[in-house]
């Protein structure tokens, strides 16, 4: 699912968030991001700062997408760390 519409709309001083959040993030770390975000648009939950962070700033298009993603590489993580135990 594509949420970055429910995003498009926000805009402060002349900028939108997505450009507001990249170029936070290029300074900062994601988290620096998702609090400023939420200190320019406080109407926002968390988790939606942390969704458009991800969507500015990545090639996902959701939280769940991004989320979805992580699970692999924790098994391929947990893998790892088997082998090398047992090695």
């Amino acid at each position: 699912m594509d949420n970055t519409i429910k995003y498009l709309h926000l805009n402060h001083n002349g900028r939108n968030a997505f450009e507001i959040a990249r170029e936070i993030e290029v300074l900062r770390t994601p988290l620096y991001a998702m609090m400023k975000i939420r200190e320019l648009f406080p109407h926002l939950s968390i988790a939606e700062a942390k969704e458009l962070v991800i969507i500015a700033t990545t090639g996902y298009k959701s939280l769940d997408d991004y989320q979805g993603s992580l699970l692999p590489d924790l098994e391929d993580f947990g893998r790892i760390l088997y082998e090398e135990e047992n090695i």
